[in-house]
């Protein structure tokens, strides 16, 4: 992370002081703590989120810290509430990076994306994710998907996978929100708006 930030402050010394290298000392600290929380699991994306939000983290930095998300996301399982699920969502939705400087790193960046998406879709409280949040997966992926014309075949092929893997953790959601709300077969508007928006490409 000290390495990585693209606005490092004047010195080393001084750039281990940045919020998002203290927010990861925070983390180490609560994670061997001798009694360590409950909530630890939400608390340990906390750092992650905030790196991939940030305009300080540059493309390498930010896909380490998506790498990390998909990884904690794979290990807490059913500990990991769905208002995590929708931090994720909201923080991949709004990755910020430098875009173009390494072609490689940037399209790292983009798989690691898709692979925190569809780990929230698929995790076990993923039914406790709005119809907006799907939504924005959804839209997320579809952007990634435009953006991986103009990049590597691997980057393409993986960001197809992705968007079908993510349609079909939709329309398996689609009896259950049906049910939900009383009405049989019933769509909402925000689920409607995105299929409309898939289908019309």
């Amino acid at each position: 992370m000290r390495r990585g930030l693209r606005h490092p402050r004047a010195d080393d010394a001084a750039a281990a002081e940045h919020p998002l290298v203290a927010s990861l000392r925070a983390l180490r600290r609560l994670a061997f703590s001798p009694a360590a929380p409950a909530a630890l699991p939400a608390a340990a994306l906390r750092p992650f989120l905030d790196a991939v939000r940030s305009e300080d983290a540059g493309a390498a930095v930010t896909s380490a810290s998506l790498a990390a998300l998909h990884e904690v996301m794979s290990l807490t399982g059913p500990a990991l509430p769905g208002a995590a699920l929708r931090e994720v969502v909201d923080a991949v939705a709004s990755c910020r990076f430098e875009a173009g400087a390494e072609p490689a790193a940037e399209e790292a960046v983009l798989m690691r994306m898709l692979q925190a998406l569809l780990a929230c879709l698929r995790a076990p409280a993923a039914a406790a994710l709005g119809d907006q949040h799907v939504c924005t997966a959804v839209n997320t992926c579809f952007r990634v998907v435009h953006q991986a014309a103009a990049k590597g075949e691997l980057l393409q092929r993986f960001s197809r996978h992705a968007m079908h893997e993510l349609i079909r953790c939709v329309f398996a959601r689609l009896p259950r929100i049906g049910s939900a709300d009383g009405v049989d077969g019933a769509v909402k508007p925000e689920v409607r708006g995105c299929a409309f928006a898939i289908n019309s490409r």
